[in-house]
């Protein structure tokens, strides 16, 4: 076990970090999410003052 971990650990942690900014990116960009919501109200708001019909 110590020389896989020696061998690839590299290999292991690249995997691990690159899982992992998917996984932020996916709840960032969910439904309902902190960037989804932003966006909606933006756009609201952009449309609200320009009165498009």
């Amino acid at each position: 076990m110590k020389v896989i971990f020696e061998e690839y650990s590299g290999i292991i942690i690249t995997a691990v970090a690159i899982l992992a900014l998917i996984a932020i990116a996916g709840l960032l960009l969910a439904s309902n999410g902190p960037v989804h919501t932003a966006f909606i109200d933006l756009i609201k708001t952009l449309f609200g003052k320009v009165k498009v019909p």
